[in-house]
């Protein structure tokens, strides 16, 4: 289980994080207005050589090289590291995002500069399943993340009472992210709770697992995801 920190940017939860045995730390240029970045950074740069990090960038279709380098850049400063373990292009919902030719010439020459060690896209949209097969036919991502919860199970689909949350249901998800496990692709699940409460999981909730756990144990034990990133906004939360 990773650390995720679209809404976090306390040093202290980040070191409760790692103490408490969490060892993938996911992050964006955008989350907090840097301050999530740097909030990890600041926590991690003893230990950097013990986690992994994972961050993004919006890679779009009139980006050049020279931009996504300057924000790799910034976001290097920000981490206080001289490289990324996973570089993701951030929240891709179109095709197009993925045809800009620049992005992956920068991620070779990053990568041979050592400044990235795996790339990936993130996504979550309608269209996540077409950008992911995209990638995956071409060979063009060492690492998917992606949207994955216990929303994506048919059997739960046709049962499906409420719907009120952002991220697209994608029918087609399992059978993709199959696919890109067949060729060496890691896979890492976010969104994995589906509109919490409003979705009723009690048949999931054995073993005296919260909702939050049994979700989560949902998305891990499907096989497609090697691990899942939780939002963590408290000490409480993480334990």
């Amino acid at each position: 289980i990773g650390y995720g920190s679209s809404s976090t940017s306390d040093e202290l939860i980040v070191k409760h994080a790692f103490n408490k045995g969490i060892r993938y730390f996911d992050t964006a240029e955008s989350y907090v207005g840097g301050d999530s970045e740097s909030s990890i950074g600041n926590a991690l740069k003893f230990v950097r050589h013990e986690v992994v990090i994972g961050t993004k960038t919006k890679a779009r279709p009139y980006n050049n090289k020279k931009d996504f380098m300057q924000s790799l850049e910034d976001s290097l400063k920000r981490l206080k590291t001289d490289y990324i373990d996973i570089y993701y292009n951030h929240a891709v919902n179109s095709i197009s995002r993925l045809e800009n030719t620049d992005w992956w010439e920068f991620v070779d020459k990053a990568k041979t500069q050592g400044k990235i060690r795996y790339t990936g896209i993130s996504g979550h949209g309608s269209n996540l399943v077409d950008c992911i097969e995209y990638c995956i036919d071409k060979n063009l991502v060492d690492v998917i993340l992606s949207a994955f919860s216990f929303a994506q199970d048919p059997k739960f689909l046709e049962k499906l009472r409420h719907t009120f949350h952002f991220v697209a249901i994608n029918p087609r998800l399992p059978e993709v992210l199959r696919k890109a496990k067949d060729k060496g692709i890691g896979v890492i699940a976010m969104k994995t709770l589906a509109g919490a409460r409003l979705n009723d999981m009690r048949p999931y909730e054995d073993n005296n697992l919260t909702y939050a756990q049994a979700a989560i144990q949902w998305s891990l034990n499907t096989s497609f995801a090697d691990a899942a990133i939780i939002s963590m906004t408290s000490e409480s939360l993480i334990d």
